[in-house]
């Protein structure tokens, strides 16, 4: 009678076959983290899918060290030394938003103006919660896209006309539309239209309004098309078309949904006119903006940050909150702003 095989306590060898597998695929994802990092760091994004998943920077940073360290313990020397380093550049480029900037002005001197930007999702957004979000924050400018004539409707019935009297209002079909709803006097400009268009067919309503102690303030409802495919050179113009910070007398504002987050290369080149972002510099910018609803699982579970409030130079920013607006797909965004004197 034959006896079993001894028992040796030693496992069987891993295949060579799936030795192989197994290193490619650790070679396949170094690949793909560096080139992702390369992309990022040059603001080199192009067309789909580059300009969609450079949105999920900070996901991707965690994903490359993750995949740095398992690629060390399973011995793959080189592919985790490159998903590593990778991780650790695309880190080194998010973590400051994380970081209170010593230049955020809270506390500066200066009149404080609180403003809040809302994506209505056409008219679907509601607007009686809206306001009275509004009207807890003591908001005293509201910025408003995707704007229809029915909502704006909705608004008046709502009451924004005693809350927030003044107004720069657009509406339009397809989720064109915008508008500034201010506590104090607009200033009219016979030499500036009160509305910006883009070429994808927005309408960006502008304002110059008047803070008590203050004076005038520039401030601007953004809206640049989305990055769908077939779309990202539309999303490249609109991004491109929005107004530089510049240097005149009067600081500016401009706040919204620009689809677009810090690490796309469109919008970093506009900050760099002179604009800071108001979340970032108080060290919340990863505060998660899109999307609320309406969206595919996956996305709900991976939200990023699209919608901003841009300050030039000159203004402080104090603090700043996100807020859900029932019915709408984004998170309206809250400042609490200083205005020199």
């Amino acid at each position: 009678m034959t006896g079993s095989p001894p028992d040796t306590g030693r496992e069987s060898p891993v295949p060579a076959g799936t030795v192989r597998i197994v290193a490619v695929l650790w070679w396949v994802i170094a690949v793909l983290v560096a080139g992702f990092t390369l992309v990022r760091l040059t603001g080199a994004e192009r067309g789909t899918p580059l300009v969609q998943l450079l949105a999920y920077t900070p996901y991707a940073a965690v994903a490359a060290l993750v995949a740095g360290a398992a690629a060390a313990l399973g011995g793959a020397r080189v592919p985790a030394a490159v998903c590593l380093a990778g991780g650790a550049a695309l880190a080194a480029v998010v973590a400051p938003r994380l970081v209170p900037g010593r230049r955020a002005g809270a506390g500066g001197a200066g009149v404080r103006l609180r403003v809040m930007t809302a994506n209505l999702l056409y008219d679907r957004g509601d607007v009686q919660a809206l306001l009275e979000q509004a009207k807890v924050d003591d908001v005293d400018v509201l910025a408003l896209q995707e704007l229809s004539r029915g909502a704006l409707e909705e608004l008046d019935r709502a009451g924004v006309g005693g809350l927030l009297p003044f107004r720069s209002a657009h509406p339009t079909s397809r989720g064109f539309g915008s508008a500034v709803f201010s506590r104090h006097p607009i200033a009219s400009d016979p030499g500036h239209e009160p509305v910006r268009r883009l070429s994808s067919g927005a309408r960006q309503a502008v304002a110059t309004v008047l803070v008590p102690g203050a004076g005038p303030v520039l401030v601007e409802s953004a809206h640049p098309c989305a990055p769908h495919p077939g779309r990202t050179g539309g999303w490249a113009r609109d991004l491109a078309t929005q107004p530089p910070a510049g240097s005149g007398a009067a600081p500016r504002v401009l706040l919204g949904d620009f689809n677009a987050t810090l690490d796309h290369g469109p919008l970093r080149r506009l900050l760099r006119t002179g604009y800071r972002d108001a979340a970032a510099g108080r060290g919340r910018g990863l505060l998660p903006t899109w999307p609320l609803r309406g969206a595919a699982r996956l996305l709900r579970l991976l939200p990023v940050t699209i919608d901003h409030v841009l300050v030039d130079q000159r203004i402080g920013v104090c603090a700043v909150a996100t807020r859900i607006t029932p019915g709408s797909d984004h998170r309206a965004v809250v400042a609490e702003l200083t205005i020199p004197t």
